[in-house]
């Protein structure tokens, strides 16, 4: 699903440079679950945002799908990020002038095309949220609004799920139940999820854990399998 090789990201330049990625390698398997932690600095979300394409790597090479990306114009890329990724984020970045139901169907509404009606109920239903959907996000409490952010990114069927700290702004219960929700639903799709966390807990639910430090991937991978 995705091999990355000597991939590089700085920020700046000579003195004020920051290397945020230093050279990291890895492969990432179709359907798996893939948890990276590491204290904050180390380089995580940078790494996500290569993967989706939100950013470019200074250096280095990303394959996804055995699409070398590195080599996309942007226009290739806003259609990758569009189509072929599914985002979650720790602040749900729902927009806050549209229901959930639009909310959630807005990857495909800038694509030019409807959900499917079937596929779209069943999110609604597996996530608890059937009866929201006509509410505007400060109606929902913190994890509905995480919810529909989760439904947004599961909508068009990407084959992968990129999630930065989803549980992070919740309280642990809700913490619990959206992981749970998320995992279901990834696994139920046969999709790749890789999901960032300083949750010991959450990273254990992952079928690999990688540990990112100063923008490097240690040596040792932990490997969590069910």
């Amino acid at each position: 699903m995705i091999t990355v090789r000597n991939l590089s990201k700085t920020y700046g330049k000579k003195d004020a440079a920051v290397h945020a990625l230093r050279g990291v390698d890895l492969t990432i398997e179709a359907g798996e679950f893939v948890a990276i932690v590491g204290p904050s600095g180390s380089g995580k979300s940078t790494l996500l945002h290569l993967l989706g394409g939100v950013d470019r790597p200074t250096a280095g090479s990303i394959m996804v799908e055995r699409q070398e990306l590195t080599s996309y114009s942007e226009k290739q890329l806003s259609l990758y990020r569009r189509r072929r990724i599914g985002f979650v984020f720790q602040y749900y970045n729902l927009v806050p002038v549209l229901t959930v139901e639009e909310n959630i169907a807005l990857p495909l509404t800038l694509d030019g095309k409807k959900p499917d009606p079937m596929w779209f109920d069943e999110l609604l239903e597996r996530l608890h949220l059937e009866d929201k959907r006509h509410r505007l996000p400060n109606q929902l409490s913190g994890g509905q609004q995480q919810r529909t952010a989760m439904a947004r990114a599961l909508i068009h069927r990407p084959a992968l799920v990129l999630a930065d700290e989803p549980t992070g702004n919740l309280d642990s219960q809700n913490g619990r139940e959206i992981m749970l929700l998320l995992r279901d639903a990834v696994r139920r799709a046969g999709q790749t999820l890789v999901l960032i966390t300083h949750d010991a807990n959450i990273a254990a639910q992952a079928d690999r854990v990688m540990i990112i430090e100063d923008g490097q991937i240690r040596p040792m991978q932990l490997a969590v399998r069910h």
